[in-house]
């Protein structure tokens, strides 16, 4: 069978059970260090898949160590070291690389986060894996289960502006790259989430996709009201201006990182829905909604 028949999420549980064992699944990896969690995590990009090579480098490194910081933020924790393995092409400019590697420390130094090395080697495409390491207090740790019956569901800001950009950029406007690979690791908002929501994660691959996965883990059902969500204006600008429908550049594109979590108050962000009721997206009394960016779909062929 191919990988494009199973989808991401089936790969990583046929990964899992192939190493006869279960997993947790977290935004990082958690050891036990005295009164805290140490927090680990690891992502990659690679070229012609998350950015191309004529993309302003230096919006891609920033890019780079922000996926990676994000993960420890949506588990409440702060990110203290990072390290990276990179591998690029003969012919890629030593320019480009330099731009890559000040974007990328730029956006550690931004949240005081130290860059200890990594690997370095050849390859045929450029791409970069990041390793992330953080901690957090152990009783004020997030997870994506523990939420309850009749808590509320928020998320930390608009949705909708990551996949606008990318849509300018396809329809040859240039800008659309740089609003694309802007992203916000949500480290600062974390610090007042942690303790205090009960479930949370950070929505990389569409809130289509961490609304099903928050399902799942927690054996609940999420419902959202499409109305509630805060949508970026170019999410607005872009659905009208190119006609593709508003629900699939909120819900489903993804690549926006803010978080979303459970509470029963609101602490930071936007309500959108509660713990309990019935499961889904809805709007105008219809389930809406696809689901999500998810690698080795055979939907990315139609996007």
């Amino acid at each position: 069978m191919k990988l494009s028949q199973l989808g991401e999420r089936n790969i990583i549980d046929l990964i899992w059970r192939t190493l006869g064992e279960t997993q947790e699944y977290d935004d990082c990896v958690t050891l036990e260090q005295d009164s805290n969690f140490l927090l680990l995590t690891v992502d990659f990009i690679g070229e012609k898949t998350h950015f191309m090579r004529d993309w302003p480098m230096e919006s891609v490194g920033n890019f780079f160590a922000a996926i990676n910081l994000s993960d420890i933020a949506a588990m409440g924790g702060n990110p203290t070291d990072f390290m990276a393995s990179m591998f690029f092409p003969s012919d890629f400019y030593s320019e480009d690389l330099g731009a890559f590697i000040r974007g990328m420390k730029n956006m550690l130094d931004r949240y005081h986060v130290t860059y200890r090395g990594g690997d370095f080697k050849e390859s045929q495409i450029a791409g970069m894996s990041g390793i992330a390491i953080g901690y957090v207090e152990k009783d004020k740790i997030i997870r994506r289960k523990g939420a309850h019956m009749n808590d509320g569901i928020f998320v930390t800001g608009a949705l909708g502006k990551q996949a606008g950009g990318y849509f300018l950029w396809k329809n040859g406007h240039e800008e659309g790259v740089n609003i694309l690979l802007e992203v916000i690791p949500r480290i600062i908002e974390a610090q007042l989430l942690a303790g205090k929501a009960s479930s949370g994660m950070d929505i990389s691959d569409g809130l289509s996709a961490s609304i099903t996965q928050m399902e799942k883990i927690n054996a609940l059902p999420f419902h959202v009201d499409f109305d509630a969500i805060p949508v970026d204006k170019l999410a607005y600008e872009v659905s009208e201006d190119y006609g593709i429908p508003l629900e699939y550049l909120v819900l489903d594109f993804g690549g926006e990182y803010e978080l979303l979590y459970t509470s029963s108050t609101q602490i930071i962000g936007k309500e959108i829905g509660v713990v309990g009721e019935r499961s889904g997206i809805w709007k105008n009394g219809k389930k809406v909604g696809g689901e999500g960016y998810a690698h080795f779909s055979a939907l990315l062929d139609k996007t």
